[in-house]
């Protein structure tokens, strides 16, 4: 029999999810049999598409709109999962922003550190949990041109080191993804078109392609499967090899 990640009766919350990376990662994990929990601050009926697309290949997600940027939000946003459905066993912190400097660390940061403060409580009374936290590689190299979007993504970055450390020994497993070169609204803020983005990025991958939401979906359900399990404080480069065998 072929082997296949099963994460049925599993509850992820996924925030930030109405598009992009999030959007791509509710789906992996909903075909993967997870009842996922999709928080944004997007409006119901522009997530609709999504929510009756995902229905048909699993549970049907559940949408909030919690702003995870604020402490009370944050823990309702949980509260509410745990009282619908009894339990939470994955967490994605996901929810990213292209904003000032105070906007920047209240979700890159603080909305992390929220979100996992919420569901640490209950995860470490079960001995189990998997918190996978969004950060980037423009940590390292500086890039975006964003100075607020680098120094607040590497305060996700550290702040993965330290949940990691902290969680461990709860059995909460804490680790990270770095995605660069991922085709978002963001990237495409720097060009005219398209093909002028990719004519830009592509002679510097080495795989000959930029990323797409679907592929850092697959480094996520793998940190939230058993195959990660002895992975703690982690955190994984996506970017087709720019950043280390690249230009």
């Amino acid at each position: 029999m072929a082997y296949s990640i099963d994460l049925s009766g599993k509850v992820a919350i996924i925030t930030g999810a109405a598009r992009g990376i999030g959007a791509a990662t509710a789906e992996l994990l909903t075909k993967a049999g997870a009842q996922v929990v999709i928080d944004d601050l997007a409006p119901e009926e522009t997530v609709q598409p999504l929510l009756d697309r995902l229905a048909q290949l699993g549970p049907r997600p559940w949408y909030l709109t919690e702003d995870i940027s604020k402490e009370e939000s944050a823990r309702r946003m949980v509260d509410r999962t745990l009282e619908k459905f009894g339990r939470v066993d994955i967490l994605v912190n996901n929810a990213g922003v292209v904003a000032g400097w105070e906007k920047s660390l209240e979700v890159h940061v603080m909305g992390v550190y929220y979100c996992s403060e919420a569901v640490r409580e209950h995860m470490a009374a079960r001995g189990s949990g998997r918190i996978v936290n969004l950060t980037s590689t423009c940590v390292h190299s500086g890039g975006t041109g964003i100075p607020q979007y680098v120094a607040s993504k590497g305060g996700t970055y550290a702040l993965t080191r330290y949940l990691a450390r902290t969680y461990a020994p709860l059995g909460i497993l804490v680790n990270g993804v770095m995605p660069a070169v991922v085709m978002s609204d963001m990237i495409m803020t720097r060009y005219k078109s398209e093909q002028e983005m990719l004519e830009h990025y592509i002679p510097m991958m080495p795989i000959r392609r930029i990323g797409y939401p679907e592929d850092i979906a697959g480094v996520i359900l793998f940190l939230c499967s058993e195959l990660s399990s002895f992975l703690v404080g982690e955190i994984i480069v996506a970017d087709g090899g720019r950043m280390h065998v690249g230009i």
